[in-house]
């Protein structure tokens, strides 16, 4: 849980908000919940955020924030001339968010819930796909399917990882395919794609 003391209405409103969704998901989550947890009166939320859903948008930005933080640290280690390698480590650290903060990676591409018209979740949600789109294109570049459209293979390779952790994160993938570790499942879709299985980093966040 992120500390939210010293941090201003708007700002602790968001940050409980997160929390309750990591831990709780999405039952039961409303303006007057999360001021009581917060600690303001339950009319501190409309002050900020006109809806439920405007508060959710800013979850959302956050969360696409920090998605882009873990995939950096992912790629990190990862030389610049080896950029299929950089995309393929790209992988571990997109599923590595949704295990650390499942809630928000749940709310996150839900178009309902949020506001999709807020500026900031426009913004962030943008970024976050552009740094898959940068890292795709140099990986095209180096030959890596170099005649695809570069935002449709993005695409491609986003659903990917994405079906991945949201079926783990559901409890599907276990059952049916007898494998619990996470990290195997995306080595394994990294040698189909890219004929290559970076090791994760095992402290990536």
């Amino acid at each position: 849980m992120m500390a939210t003391a010293g941090l201003g209405t708007r700002d602790r409103l968001v940050f409980t908000a997160r929390d309750y969704l990591d831990a709780e998901g999405l039952d039961g989550i409303g303006l007057r919940e999360i001021a009581r947890r917060a600690g303001v009166s339950h009319g501190a939320p409309l002050r900020h955020f006109p809806a439920l859903s405007a508060l959710l948008a800013a979850v959302a930005a956050v969360g696409f924030r920090d998605l882009m933080a873990s995939v950096d640290a992912a790629i990190l280690p990862v030389p610049f001339d080896d950029p299929v390698a950089r995309l393929a480590a790209a992988s571990f650290g997109y599923v590595r968010f949704a295990q650390s903060h499942p809630g928000v990676f749940g709310l996150m591409f839900r178009a309902d819930l949020c506001d999709t018209t807020d500026a900031e979740y426009i913004a962030e949600g943008g970024a976050a796909f552009g740094q898959l789109v940068d890292l795709v294109r140099d990986a095209q570049d180096a030959g890596f399917h170099p005649d695809a459209v570069t935002t449709e293979l993005s695409g491609a390779l986003w659903a990917t990882m994405h079906g991945l952790a949201s079926l783990h994160l559901h409890g599907a993938l276990a059952p049916t395919t007898g494998q619990t570790d996470l990290d195997a499942l995306v080595r394994l879709a990294n040698s189909l794609v890219f004929a290559t299985s970076p090791q994760p980093l095992e402290d990536t966040p």
